[in-house]
């Protein structure tokens, strides 16, 4: 009588995560035996994150059966069960009492589990010319409600505004809605994005000023403690950063790039030009005859000393870091073409002018706040001279 063949057991695949999710993995693996397993769970976002944690912990003796109960107190997905039995299996395997599992299971579930498994929802808007944006961050603790932290932020002004309560979901949803509408499109993010973004800030406001929003320094404690801060930009973390720093752009494609509707208002500050116009238009005005050849190198000259006082090193460098965050931006909404266009006129911000060529991202935002300005002023003064002769008494034919 033939034996029945044995069915071959399916090799097991490791999970498959991307950039931002192998980040959280490494960082939590640093903190276990250090954290809480409750604060970690609460930290796994998916069962997906919850597989690869188990799947790469160090089974080498029995400090990880609290973890384990934690995590099948949080996740009743088969995959995350069948995870832990081949974890307890190894342990077993290799020496180890697993029995503390079994009795503590039931015991443990209540104590482990957050009354509601939410992970917090963090969103940030694009940035302006300033370096204003918008974040928002949500967190679910247990109880009513959730704890959201809302604000206008700058990475060269500080905090502007920051508020933190508890709202209902009905009411959070309501504001960050409004807050969207008001300050544009809202992309969501991780917790440690947000959490970066809010810390630079905060450093940027302690050298201008002593008082900080109360509402931010309510939730920057438990900021600091749930959210590793990024020691690079987030984009990277989705689009390669060789091919975007190899990238030359023309001055079509810049030009297209900064009337994106986001990019409409990043403008060089009136009054940071303001003499540099001053002196320009002396130039046209001055009663010393000039040929246009001998004017515009005048005003060539002009515009590269405004250019080099205007963005000095830091400044070229807080622009190359707006411009990739709108890179980010921009990927998030689903325009990839235009984040890459940003990731390049990021790498060419960064770039010092020469004496052949000046710096083309900077030429280009100086060309565009000129003509905005001049503009402007000649609207201004069209309006003017309008009003002066409705209100004239003189009946022209």
């Amino acid at each position: 009588m033939r034996r029945k063949a044995k069915t071959k057991r399916k090799p097991t695949h490791p999970v498959l995560l991307n950039q931002e999710q192998e980040a959280l993995i490494t960082t939590l693996l640093q903190e276990i035996g250090s954290t809480d397993p409750a604060e970690i769970l609460i930290r796994v976002p998916d069962s997906r994150c919850a597989q690869a944690l188990i799947d790469r912990l160090p089974l080498n003796d029995d400090s990880h059966i609290a973890l384990l109960l934690a995590l099948r107190s949080g996740f009743k997905d088969k995959g995350v069960g069948k995870t832990i039995k081949r974890a307890l299996f190894k342990l077993k395997r290799s020496g180890v009492a697993t029995e503390a599992f079994h009795t503590k299971e039931d015991d443990s579930s209540t104590v482990l589990k957050p009354s509601k498994k939410e992970p917090p929802r963090c969103y940030v808007g694009s940035i302006d010319g300033a370096g204003l944006r918008a974040v928002v961050i949500t967190v679910h603790r247990g109880g009513k409600g959730l704890d959201v932290g809302l604000g206008i932020v700058s990475d060269e002004q500080g905090i502007k505004e920051f508020f933190y309560r508890n709202l209902s979901k009905r009411s959070e949803k309501e504001i960050r809605e409004n807050f969207s509408r008001e300050t544009g499109p809202l992309v969501e993010t991780s917790l440690s994005h947000a959490a970066t973004i809010l810390e630079e800030s905060y450093q940027r406001h302690l050298t201008l000023k002593s008082d900080v929003p109360a509402d931010y320094l309510e939730l920057r404690p438990w900021l600091l403690e749930n959210a590793p801060l990024l020691a690079r930009p987030v984009v990277y973390d989705y689009i390669p950063e060789t091919p975007a720093s190899d990238m030359i752009l023309t001055d079509s494609q810049l030009m297209e790039f900064f009337d994106h509707e986001l990019m409409e208002f990043w403008l060089i500050e009136f009054e940071a030009l303001r003499p540099f116009m001053e002196d320009m238009f002396k130039v046209e005005e001055s009663p010393i005859v000039l040929t246009e050849i001998q004017k515009s190198d005048r005003i060539r000259e002009i515009k590269e000393k405004c250019m080099g006082e205007i963005f000095p090193p830091e400044k070229r460098k807080l622009l190359k870091r707006r411009l990739e965050e709108m890179g980010y931006v921009f990927f998030k909404l689903g325009q990839e073409e235009t984040a890459g266009l940003a990731l390049a006129a990021a790498h060419a911000a960064g770039k010092e002018s020469t004496i052949l060529k000046a710096n083309s991202v900077i030429e280009t935002l100086l060309e565009r706040s000129l003509a905005f300005y001049t503009e402007a002023m000649e609207e201004s003064e069209l309006e003017q001279s309008q009003e002066r002769g409705e209100s004239s008494p003189i009946i022209l034919p």
